[in-house]
């Protein structure tokens, strides 16, 4: 016979150290967890313009107008340029922090720095910055593809898109650029997590470098890195505001739920009280809700509602 178990109003710390213990952080510990975290990123990168408000238009025209007007331009920018080699040599050497293998190492070192000194927000730094890198590099590899653009090096030098139609392709296309889309997606989750002047000014500072040699070594088109750096900055901000501590808790987070040892599945959706702050006379900031809906084999639908995070900070009523 099935059943229905109800628990309402759990007011329990130990309850809520039980249920976050079933989350696990992407980390050395959980590098599946991490696998995972960069799969739902892309099922949200990709289905993202399904979500395009009528708000977003104010940056989303400005921006495509730039980008129609720099591959407009790009040849002749490129002409204007000039052919130093001295210069080329240069930007290469600056240009290859910027790559994705060394970005994404150094978030893995930043994390590393995170955990060795007990230090768990330069930890998280790293850790979404090497996830930022990923998600935006797995983006800008599908774009090159799609697009199949000539660098300012191959074919005739124009920067056709599709040169030669079906007949040729490559693999490693022009638009956009890997580098800037690295640099600027590692640069945002920096930015973000470090919000003084100085910090923003050296992250910023170090993707706009590696963006301008990209073009002044010659291994792109302004097009390239302007469309690059966009993706980096968009999907660095997206992962910092979907895995951040500081984000997580202001945010409804709806989760699949599994339990080998109960052999129980379901969904859990968690929701900060702050959301509801208007039944109270003052916000308890880290207060949440938490209801988690499982199924059983032998009770087939259980509901757990918990409130919980009340502490001696927080008071309602």
């Amino acid at each position: 016979m099935k059943c229905l178990c109800v628990l309402l109003l759990v007011l329990s710390p130990a309850g809520l150290a039980q249920t976050q213990g079933t989350n696990d952080t992407c980390g050395a510990k959980h590098l599946k967890q991490c696998a995972l975290d960069i799969l739902h990123d892309q099922a949200g990168i990709w289905t993202s313009p399904l979500r395009i408000h009528a708000a977003d238009t104010a940056w989303l025209l400005p921006f495509a107008g730039a980008t129609t007007l720099a591959v407009y331009n790009d040849r002749q920018a490129l002409r204007e340029l000039g052919h130093n080699q001295s210069s080329i040599d240069t930007s290469h050497s600056i240009s290859q922090f910027g790559s994705p293998e060394v970005t994404i190492g150094a978030g893995v070192g930043l994390y590393a720095l995170g955990l060795l000194s007990k230090n768990d927000k330069l930890g998280e730094t790293g850790r979404l910055g090497a996830e930022a890198v990923a998600d935006a590099s797995v983006v800008a590899e599908g774009i090159k593809l799609a697009t199949n653009r000539d660098r300012p090096d191959q074919g005739e030098r124009t920067g056709e898109f599709w040169p030669s139609g079906t007949k040729g392709y490559s693999t490693n296309g022009s638009f956009p650029s890997g580098h800037a889309t690295a640099s600027w997606a590692l640069a945002r989750v920096i930015a973000e997590e470090y919000r003084g002047f100085l910090p923003r000014l050296a992250a910023y500072g170090f993707a706009t470098a590696v963006s301008v040699t990209r073009v002044t070594g010659r291994d792109h088109f302004p097009s390239d890195v302007l469309v690059g750096g966009g993706i980096g900055y968009l999907v660095g901000g997206y992962v910092y505001r979907h895995h951040s501590a500081a984000t997580s808790e202001n945010y409804l987070n709806i989760q699949p739920m599994i339990d080998a040892r109960t052999r129980s599945y379901g969904t859990g959706v968690e929701v900060p009280l702050e959301r509801f702050a208007i039944l109270f006379r003052k916000r308890s900031h880290k207060a949440k809700i938490k209801a988690y809906f499982r199924l059983y084999p032998y009770c087939s639908r259980v509901l757990h509602v918990q409130i919980s995070g009340f502490g001696a900070s927080s008071r309602s009523g």
